[in-house]
């Protein structure tokens, strides 16, 4: 007899006791229901009694069912404001399957005069980096232009932003950090110590700006003082896109290889080996990598053992340079020059959800939160894949 099945005769044998409300024994069921993760388990203990019903519906219960499924709510505020954790699992759920089963049209922002490389979003704008050299703030309900930054003197091919400073890199071989509110430039980061070809990526964290360059370098700047700390050696071609987690750094590199570096020490901590062609893109979590290649292919990594978990392609794959990826605890999201965004269940790998010419060119960028796809292309356009559907408190769920 399974655990659950044990777990649910013990209730239905407390059931036959006394109805006394003991708060102590009451508090120790609950307890014991923490420890399931299973919905469909708290659902058939709900059908014991009265008394099972309304302990199994207890919200410290459901806010426990959620954690375990999707993490605690980002936003702290909100987090301690709900008091109905069971509604808003289900509303939660009902947002995944939108995922597969809305057909969604993509609401379009055509604003820049040349592509549009990089993007990155929230739940309010929507910041955009072209090849037409500027650095565009969209209001991401009304579509309208709120904001321009100007001063590269190339194209715009990477940025990260956060309250305070945006930071982007060009192909000027340049990287500036500007004010986030007024739009002032703050530092540019150039010169003997910089990089000496296009900056094809950059993240920074709490303490440093880290960046990456078709020179083949990494570069780790202070980010407060904008000095450089160090340049990471170790690829033999140029090294198109990083993921910061943590005191860690992936890189990945048209010389077909990822690597996993101390951001500290500098120090080389993994290789992987697997990709035939240059890598594009990758993201990091801290257990596993996702890396997309012009081999095709997409391939998840345990970034414990540096072994390959995963390769999404075949016949259901792209079938060009996966130029772009983005994944949470339910989903990886690609984006490929063969114009398409496809949709894969993380944990199987199984394609959910095909966009076939989702831009009328090449993909360059896909980003995610737990509602939205966001895109940008070569075609000039932003596209914004809103899976919200009729599921209320979406905002809840976002940072």
């Amino acid at each position: 007899m399974d655990d659950s099945k044990s777990f649910i005769n013990s209730a239905k044998d407390s059931a036959y006791e006394t109805e006394i409300d003991v708060y102590g024994m009451n508090l120790l069921y609950i307890n014991v229901l923490l420890q399931i993760d299973d919905i469909s388990t708290i659902s058939r203990i709900s059908q014991v009694s009265h008394k099972w019903n309304e302990l199994a519906n207890d919200n410290a219960v459901w806010h426990n069912l959620y954690i375990k499924r999707w993490g605690e709510l980002p936003n702290s505020v909100i987090r301690h404001k709900i008091h109905n954790y069971k509604y808003l699992y289900k509303q939660r759920l009902q947002l995944n399957k939108n995922w597969t089963e809305l057909d969604i049209e993509p609401k379009l922002i055509v604003g820049h005069d040349d592509s549009v490389y990089c993007i990155q979003f929230d739940k309010n704008i929507i910041v955009s980096g072209s090849r037409d050299k500027s650095i565009k703030f969209w209001d991401i309900k009304t579509l309208e232009c709120i904001k321009v930054l100007r001063y590269h003197q190339g194209s715009v091919l990477c940025l990260q932003y956060n309250d305070k400073i945006v930071v982007s890199g060009s192909s000027d071989s340049t990287l500036i950090v500007w004010d986030f509110k007024t739009g002032q430039v703050l530092r540019i980061l150039s010169g003997k110590n910089g990089h000496s070809a296009p900056v094809l990526d950059v993240r920074f964290n709490d303490k440093v700006i880290v960046s990456c360059s078709k020179d083949c370098t990494i570069k780790i700047w202070d980010l407060e003082t904008g000095n450089l700390e160090r340049t990471l050696n170790g690829h033999r071609a140029a090294v198109n896109a990083i993921h910061i987690h943590g005191d860690e750094v992936v890189s990945a590199s048209g010389d077909c290889t990822i690597k996993l570096w101390n951001i500290n020490t500098g120090e080389c901590i993994r290789e992987f080996i697997g990709h035939f062609r240059g890598l594009a893109c990758v993201q990091y979590n801290g257990e596993i990598i996702a890396s997309g290649s012009n081999d095709h292919t997409i391939k998840i990594w345990n970034a414990k053992t540096g072994e390959v978990i995963r390769t999404l392609g075949g016949a259901q794959g792209h079938t060009d340079l996966v130029r772009t990826l983005a994944f949470d605890n339910e989903r990886i999201v690609s984006g490929s020059y063969d114009q398409s965004i496809k949709i894969w269940d993380i944990k199987t790998g199984e394609l959910l959800k095909d966009f076939k010419n989702a831009h009328g060119s090449w993909v360059f960028n896909v980003q995610i939160d737990s509602s939205k796809i966001v895109s940008s292309s070569q075609d000039r356009k932003i596209a914004i894949w809103d899976f919200s559907g009729d599921v209320e408190c979406v905002d809840t769920f976002l940072p």
